[in-house]
Order: structure tokens, then sequence, then C-alpha cells
């Protein structure tokens, strides 16, 4: 019988982000570029904050090369280290560990902390590390999470696009799942559907989720060299989100949540507000 928690396992082994749970978001206008347009060179707006009801509730600070380096919240901190050639080699995730509390005092004190996680005073959730191929492709990515000592991480198969098609989880060295990708003609990820892999060999479907994009610039391009598709692969801005899981027939019908959003955008084509309530403000 498949349940939420192995759902959750199954995402946690697939992302290794033990906050990721409270991790996403959106921002607002005023843009400066990595390069002046005239030379050849992108121009790409650089996401500075994220304010939700007119308050800062994600920041993001990038190195001389306009990689980014820190993304903060109030709950979770994500630093990045890259190799010579520019490459996310590792990513570590720290965060508070009030908010996971079962004793509903300490959960209420961690919520109403006006201290924003750090290095220094968050818990290190996990720690990613990324492999590439001499086609500069992510072929694998390994996860540690204290206190856990077991073999944890991904592999990742590629479609005749150069894009990921397969990431496949194993754990202790055995495969435990797998995630389908599926794309539109512009890149965008369309679907993705995650499985599971029993000790039997046994594959079943566990959850299914599709996207609908609108035609203008997803900003959160710029903010991460992580080729693992999803937001920061995306040409575009996911406008309706269908999360679909699915049961076997003794458990009922299929569950199925719909996320519709809306913005909208500076003269150039990137959002300046999401949902009314937020915004999206560049360096």
């Amino acid at each position: 019988m498949i349940n939420k928690f192995t759902i959750m396992k199954l995402k946690l082994m697939s992302f290794c982000l033990l906050f990721v749970i409270i991790f996403f978001s959106c921002k607002k206008e005023e843009i400066s570029t990595v390069g002046n347009g005239n030379n050849g060179t992108t121009v790409i707006p650089l996401l500075s904050k994220v304010l939700v009801d007119n308050k800062s509730t994600y920041e993001y600070v990038y190195n001389d090369s306009n990689l980014i380096t820190d993304e903060k919240s109030k709950f979770n901190y994500t630093t990045h280290d890259y190799n010579a050639n520019g490459q996310l080699v590792t990513t570590e995730y720290y965060g508070n560990d009030g908010v996971l509390s079962s004793d509903p005092q300490v959960y209420q004190t961690a919520m109403n902390s006006t201290t924003w996680v750090t290095p220094e005073n968050g818990t290190i959730g996990g720690t990613m590390t990324y492999e590439y191929n001499n086609k500069g492709q992510i072929v694998k990515s390994t996860c540690s999470r204290p206190p856990l000592t077991c073999s944890e991480y991904s592999a990742f198969t590629y479609d005749s696009n150069n894009r990921i098609s397969r990431q496949t989880m194993y754990w202790d060295g055995t495969a435990t799942g797998y995630i389908d990708y599926s794309y539109d003609g512009n890149g965008n990820l369309i679907k993705e559907m995650l499985y599971n892999l029993s000790s039997a060999g046994v594959t079943e479907l566990i959850t299914t989720t599709q996207y609908a994009f609108d035609s203008q610039k997803n900003p959160y391009l710029a903010t991460s060299r992580l080729m693992i598709p999803g937001i920061s692969t995306n040409k575009n801005n996911i406008i309706k989100e269908t999360y679909t899981i699915h049961l076997s027939t003794d458990q009922g019908t299929d569950n199925a949540q719909v996320t519709e959003t809306s913005y909208t955008y500076n003269k150039v084509g990137y959002p300046v507000t999401k949902n009314g309530n937020t915004s999206f403000i560049y360096i």
C-alpha cells in the first residue's frame, strides 16, 4: 500500500532537501544585467529578494561570476559552491529544527521567531554533491544527511535533446524509485511521473505532476546551475500545476490537486508580481 510517508520519502531521496517543504516562492522589478547586450552577451535579470505581503521572505547572494552562492529565508539557508568551470559541485542545506518539532510550544516559538536561519545558528539538513560527464551533463547527485550513514544518490539519463529524461533514486546501492520527465517544445518541464520500485521489482506509479506555462520569461532560470528539471530550468513561468496521487483500487480514486498562478510582468517580460501578494525584486 502506498501512503503519504512513502511519497515523501521518495521525494526526499530525490532531492535531499530535509527542509524543502518550506522552500518555494517569487519576486519584483528593477533590472540589472549580466553583460549589456551590445557585445553578444545575454541580458539576464538577477533575483535579489522575494517580498510576500511586502515583507522580505527570500534573499539571494551572487559571486563575481553572477552565480548564486546563498539562498536565505526565515526557515532555510542554502549555500552553493562551484568548480573552475562554473559547474555546481556542492549544495548545503540548513534549517530550523523547531519547525519540525512535535512539541507545539517549540514549533510555535520557531514559527514566531524573527531571526533568519544562517549556517551559524541553523542545523545542517543535508549536503548534495554533483558529478558530471565530459559533455558537462550531471550524471550523479549524492546526498549526505546526518545522522544517516546509508548511501543515498540519484543517477540521470538523457533524451535525444540532451535533456534529463529519467532520475533514478538509490538507497544503499538499490534502486528504490525513479522520476520520468517530459518537456514541451520550449524545453519547459510539462510532466513528471514518480514511480516506486519495490524490493520484489514491482513498479508502481505514485504521483504525476503536470504543468502549464505562460509565454513570458522565468526569473529563476538565472538562479542556479542545477540541471535537474524544474523551476531552475524552465524558460517560462508555471501558471497551472496539477498534482495527482495515484491510489490502488482498494484505496479509492486518485486524488488530484490543482494550483493556478497569475502574474503581472515588466516591459521586458519578467514577472513583477505573483497572485497579487508576492513581489519579485531584481538587483
